[in-house]
């Protein structure tokens, strides 16, 4: 006797939680979890919809059994922007770039990668991005933290500063590639029902007004990226930034180097992936301090005896497990990458349920991360977790931020360091505040970050250490 589908919405029900995901992702997915248990499923269309939200049957699809899972559907769309990068080729493509791409991120060049993390934070702290804001002042945070990890981006994978003329092409498009692919991600299911026979998604979106002007601004970041190519091309300089160990790699087998097309699409995948990543990170990190004031004095002391005002390096890393914890705690209670979609390739059983082959599952790591059974007090923000003597024996796959299996982020370390050391700087001059009694709430589709951006008042430090916020402070929706 075969064992049974997962339980979950039925008739009625079931499109009711179709409806609901054309304007929110995540509600409706944790809510079928919450309802139905830890692997739950639902009919969408002829597709079995697969919420899971155990650390165990995410490490059976992402680690144990991962040869019979593929690329969910929300990847198409990926595709579209990110052509075949490491976040969306699979097999032999894959393969080949993973080998090619993963030695770029060792220690040995994540070096050269925190001077270029560090010197365009300083200028933002010296200039007039973070520079000239006045006490007081209400920002929003997240396109501050958006603008800088834009201009970083731009200094670790082209040596090029994004923070001016190229800013004002680069910036908006990027803008629009999001927001509008957030958007659009809601919609993938009505757009599949749209498709006709023979169509493609890139052409199901091409029918309406909002995909023609994700498109033109997706043609606007190609543009640069082919022109700074060109430019390093006629150089003949490969140079020490992640453009130039692209330019310089070649496979150990064949001697072959990457294509420039292949090229162009590693370094948009970088590009919006790296920067729309972490200055989540960064905000959500914002947000927590603010609501957690003892915590947030806690990294104001390290930072201050740590670095003081020198730029610190990479090595400095060692000397703020504090900083660090508060932002992977950060990254458990709001993970900027939610969750991780695959599609099941063959008839499987997780956790005694039967999936069966052409499954959508959604693997819902702001669940895993939530687990009562794996965090005490999971709602609760507590960095305490994230000290290295408490991260001993913590149950593989509790925390994912960055996925798991052979497909775990190539840049993870990359992203630790650079909102690790971004934190502790920008905490040495200014401190970000939550309003009084404001609401708000994620905008959750592909990654999740602050719905209409996060307004907080910036107050710098030789002010704002009499502020005092209580925790709780702040409504959050």
């Amino acid at each position: 006797m075969s064992p049974p589908l997962p339980p979950g919405p039925r008739g009625l029900d079931s499109a009711r939680f179709v409806l609901k995901t054309a304007s929110d992702f995540m509600e409706p997915l944790c809510q079928m979890a919450s309802d139905y248990g830890q692997v739950a499923a639902t009919q969408a269309r002829g597709r079995l919809i697969v919420s899971i939200s155990s650390a165990e049957a995410a490490r059976h699809i992402l680690v144990t059994n991962q040869d019979s899972y593929g690329k969910g559907i929300e990847y198409e769309l990926l595709r579209i922007v990110l052509g075949d990068g490491l976040l969306t080729s699979e097999g032999e493509v894959w393969r080949r770039q993973r080998k090619l791409v993963q030695p770029m991120f060792a220690k040995r060049h994540l070096g050269d990668f925190t001077g270029h993390m560090t010197s365009a934070t300083a200028d933002a702290l010296d200039g007039s991005l973070l520079g000239t804001l006045r006490d007081g002042e209400m920002v929003d945070v997240n396109r501050l933290m958006m603008e800088l990890t834009l201009d970083i981006v731009g200094r670790a994978l082209f040596g090029a500063d994004l923070s001016g003329g190229t800013a004002a092409r680069v910036g908006p498009a990027m803008n629009d590639v999001l927001t509008l692919g957030t958007r659009m991600a809601r919609r993938l299911p009505t757009y599949a029902a749209s498709m006709l026979p023979g169509m493609n998604l890139r052409k199901a979106i091409a029918l309406n007004p909002e995909g023609r002007r994700f498109q033109r601004s997706l043609d606007e970041l190609k543009m640069v990226i082919d022109e700074v190519l060109l430019e390093r091309s006629a150089l003949g300089n490969p140079g020490d930034d992640l453009l130039g160990l692209l330019l310089s790699a070649r496979d150990e087998d064949t001697g072959e180097a990457m294509s420039r097309e292949q090229i162009g699409d590693e370094l948009m995948t970088f590009m919006l992936a790296g920067h729309e990543t972490t200055s989540n990170a960064l905000s959500w990190t914002w947000r927590h301090l603010s609501l957690n004031p003892a915590a947030r004095q806690r990294l104001f002391e390290e930072v201050d005896s740590a670095i003081g005002d020198r730029v610190p390096t990479m090595a400095d890393m060692d000397l703020l497990p504090w900083t660090r914890a508060c932002v992977e705690e950060a990254m458990r209670v709001t993970p900027p990458v939610w969750m991780v979609g695959r599609k099941s390739l063959v008839d499987d059983e997780v956790a005694g349920f039967r999936i069966p082959a052409g499954s959508s599952l959604m693997i819902l790591i702001t669940m895993i991360h939530r687990d009562p059974d794996l965090w005490p007090n999971p709602e609760g923000y507590d960095p305490e977790r994230f000290l290295p003597e408490n991260s001993k024996g913590r149950r593989k796959q509790s925390y994912m931020p960055f996925g798991a299996g052979r497909r775990v982020c190539v840049g993870s370390s990359f992203a630790i360091i650079e909102a690790t050391l971004l934190a502790a700087m920008i905490s040495r001059r200014l401190a970000f505040n939550l309003p009084r009694g404001a609401t708000f709430d994620a905008d959750s589709a592909i990654t999740q970050r602050p719905r209409n951006g996060l307004a907080m008042s910036v107050h710098h430090r030789a002010v704002s250490e009499s502020i005092r916020q209580s925790p709780g402070e702040a409504l959050v929706g």
